[in-house]
């Protein structure tokens, strides 16, 4: 890890039947996935366009793009302050499946000096 604040985590790309079943063997947990990571100033559903949680548009600041590499990792150094993390998708859609009481999407909030882990599990192509 060489960062020394901000934010940090795996990627995870999830597809197909995740169902549990006494048949078959447990879903795995994903596979690993090199992503493009955009993260932007704090994003809610009043600043994006698509539906959750394929979006086509960020009307939000973008404030740094990273990757995930073979392993799964991303890490990016932030300043503090609060902000939504996106992959980019296919034809030029955007991924985040979490979301807060306040209409946030997947946010971070980073504190001065400390690192956060967000893991990502891509699982638009999943059915639960």
């Amino acid at each position: 890890m060489s960062i020394k604040q901000g934010v940090y985590g795996n990627v995870y790309w999830l597809q197909g039947n995740m169902m549990p079943s006494p048949d078959a063997p447990r879903a795995n947990n994903g596979s690993p996935i090199e992503r493009q990571i955009n993260i932007y100033k704090i994003t809610t559903f009043k600043d994006v366009e698509g539906q959750a949680p394929l979006f086509t548009k960020i009307s939000t600041q973008l404030v740094k793009t990273v990757k995930s590499n073979s392993n799964w990792l991303y890490q990016c150094e932030l300043p503090p302050g609060k902000y939504s993390i996106f992959t980019v998708e296919e034809r030029n859609s955007y991924f985040a499946n979490n979301f807060n009481g306040d209409g946030e999407i997947n946010t971070v909030e980073i504190v001065a000096g400390q690192k956060v882990k967000l893991d990502i599990s891509i699982n638009y192509k999943a059915a639960y």
